[in-house]
């Protein structure tokens, strides 16, 4: 069994073979894998993946798992994104921000269409269609969306339908307005403003995105690791209580377990309190996902040791 561990080594704390999640937020102009990366290298993680890509020029939180609780995103219970996001009317782009040359289109002021603007963000709260950017890590046929773009090749992006729970007005002035949002999985902040102008009859694009919220962790109720490129290997990263990020019951075995679990044998009903998935824990390490098998026994679904 692989126990979480902090070991010292001459005067600088690393980190080894230590799963768990953490709140990090990126920095405008990184890559998601940009942070995934300088997180592994900078505590001597074997791996480290993310629970939902973030734009290169947006910033704000990213939820991370290191070692083997990459294995786990799928079980996470609420992973809906909240964002704030700055759009400009009346101005188009190929990638749908400023990343790429951005025309202008038309001189739109919105205080002329603040109806329609109401009306335009009802339309689009809710489950709606919604087709990804053009410049996107989407798979098409095989490959990602953003190297047909950058061998200007046509291709067919297939809608897909995503929910946006809430979605408000902020502020705005001239052609330019502030929103908040809060979406599911796979939604394209990019899309959403593309769609709200079409709405209005114009073009725009995002100039500025956060994301402020991954379900209920925000800078409110969770650590957040800040400014992580200029954090060095000895400033410990606090993680996240990962009791509070599944909503699966959670059950506490001991060492007498850990080498059936670890073989991947069934476990008796006994040690279970209800038949539902559930998480296998000792001494607060995830161990094992198990499912109800029969009447009887429980049998893995995923195990981590």
């Amino acid at each position: 069994m692989i126990l979480l561990r902090i070991s010292l080594k001459k005067s600088s704390m690393k980190l080894e073979n230590l799963s768990n999640f953490y709140l990090v937020n990126k920095p405008r102009n990184w890559t998601s894998q940009d942070l995934c990366t300088v997180f592994k290298k900078k505590y001597s993680f074997s791996k480290v993946g993310h629970s939902g890509t973030l734009d290169p020029n947006a910033s704000g939180l990213m939820l991370l798992a290191t070692n083997k609780y990459t294995k786990l995103f799928d079980y996470l219970k609420d992973t809906n994104k909240t964002y704030e996001f700055e759009a400009l009317f009346g101005v188009e782009s190929d990638s749908f921000d400023t990343d790429t040359d951005v025309r202008e289109v038309e001189s739109i002021n919105l205080k002329l269409l603040q109806q329609e603007l109401d009306d335009g963000i009802a339309s689009l709260t809710g489950k709606i269609k919604q087709t990804p950017p053009i410049y996107s890590a989407i798979k098409v046929d095989g490959k990602r969306l953003y190297k047909y773009a950058r061998q200007n090749k046509n291709v067919d992006i297939p809608e897909r339908e995503v929910e946006v729970s809430s979605f408000n007005l902020l502020n705005f002035e001239n052609n330019k307005a502030t929103f908040s949002a809060s979406v599911s999985k796979g939604t394209f902040i990019r899309s959403l403003v593309v769609d709200l102008a079409s709405y209005l009859g114009t073009k725009a694009v995002v100039s500025s995105i956060v994301r402020t919220s991954i379900g209920n962790l925000n800078s409110k109720n969770s650590p957040i690791i800040d400014e992580i490129d200029t954090k060095t290997e000895n400033d410990i990263p606090a993680p996240l209580v990962w009791t509070e990020l599944f909503n699966l019951p959670v059950i506490s075995v001991g060492d007498d377990l850990i080498e059936e679990i670890s073989n991947g044998n069934f476990l008796s009903n006994k040690y279970f309190g209800e038949k539902k998935l559930s998480i296998i824990e000792n001494k607060n390490t995830i161990l094992a996902i198990y499912e109800p098998y029969n009447e009887n026994k429980f049998k893995p679904q995923k195990v981590l040791i």
